[in-house]
């Protein structure tokens, strides 16, 4: 009886083991300020900025000259934050370091030449 119960006990401690062992998904989610965030070495006389709100959405403006506005939902995955906009028609990359994000050019849709927004330009 008494290693009946043993067998039991152990397992028990094996499924419980084993369960935890197999919940291996690995974790994307990374915790971003919903706040606005300013590329400060722009000499443009307004910034471009990624503004994050609540409910995972954004706007993205990069220049006054042109007149379209960023505006979608983003995702955070493997340590970059990805906007895509809600017409489908582009997608910006940018990685989190910190406080700050990274602009990848060669990940997002292309920016118009007129916007100086190189590729590892820093948002903070």
């Amino acid at each position: 009886m008494r290693k009946l119960h043993f067998m039991k006990f152990l397992l028990l401690v094996l499924t419980c083991v084993l369960v935890g062992c197999s919940n291996n998904a690995k974790s994307t989610e990374q915790y971003i300020p919903i706040r606005a965030y300013v590329m400060q070495e722009s000499e443009e006389p307004i910034k471009p900025i990624v503004s994050l709100e609540d409910s995972n959405k954004f706007t993205f403006t990069y220049s006054v000259l042109s007149s379209y506005i960023a505006i979608g939902s983003y995702e955070v995955d493997d340590g970059n934050l990805i906007l895509k906009t809600d017409d489908g028609k582009y997608k910006y990359v940018f990685k989190i370091k910190g406080d700050n994000l990274i602009f990848n050019a060669t990940e997002s849709s292309e920016i118009p030449t007129f916007a100086n927004v190189p590729d590892g330009a820093i948002f903070k």
